[in-house]
């Protein structure tokens, strides 16, 4: 089976090509959200590069944000093409579930920072999952006598407040993820459900005000 995968939901637009459970091709290009410039002809030189056209990929893999709204609108609408056109699979994961897929913990609680109060959260539990824009202050954070790992991308303000918050009636360990490991990742996304291209719809960093308000 051969997987591409593709996010263009940070500021580096990341390409990566898995074949037979072994990684055959990556590139991160530090495009800065100027990822139209450059995702085709990264996927391009990729499949170039392992001798392989387009239509030998049997599966797409997506992260679909929280991201930048003109960096994630890219990559999405790249992959439900090639998704459509071609005929492939297409497998989707959230950027907050991406971060946690090499870690493990009683709970695990991924963060995508915005400011010091607000930030996009992952909490991961057994097989419950929850995401979502949440206050640092929120009752959702009431967990007790957990081992909780935090997995972030920076060691930012939100994340110091939640781990003070947390500390006070769990263990907690902070884990920074500088990249993503791509081959388990593109393995967990594919051993998901698949999903229909139509319905593949980006998660942008930012809401508007009724939005967070809600």
């Amino acid at each position: 089976m051969i997987t591409l995968f593709i996010d263009s939901s940070r500021k580096k637009l990341s390409v990566a090509l898995a074949s037979d459970n072994k990684l055959v091709g990556l590139s991160n290009v530090e495009s800065h959200f100027k990822h139209s410039n450059f995702l085709m002809n990264e996927i391009k030189k990729i499949l170039d590069s392992s001798n392989m056209d387009i239509k030998n990929i049997d599966n797409i893999v997506i992260l679909n944000g929280p991201g930048s709204f003109t960096g994630i609108r890219v990559g999405v609408t790249v992959a439900k093409t090639l998704a459509w056109t071609l005929n492939k699979n297409i497998y989707v994961l959230s950027n907050l579930k991406a971060l946690t897929i090499d870690v493990s913990d009683d709970v695990v609680i991924s963060v995508i920072y915005d400011k010091d109060d607000y930030s996009y959260v992952g909490i991961y539990e057994n097989l419950k999952e929850f995401e979502d824009y949440l206050s640092v202050d929120s009752e959702i954070f009431n967990i007790n006598n957990k081992k909780i790992t935090i997995c972030t991308t920076d060691d930012n303000n939100y994340v110091n407040k939640l781990k003070d918050r947390l500390s006070v009636n769990n263990t907690v360990a902070l884990k920074i993820i500088e990249d993503y490991d791509y081959l388990n990742l593109i393995n967990y996304a594919t051993s998901k459900t698949k999903v229909n291209p139509h319905l593949v719809n980006p998660i942008y960093l930012k809401k508007i005000d009724a939005e967070k308000k809600r």
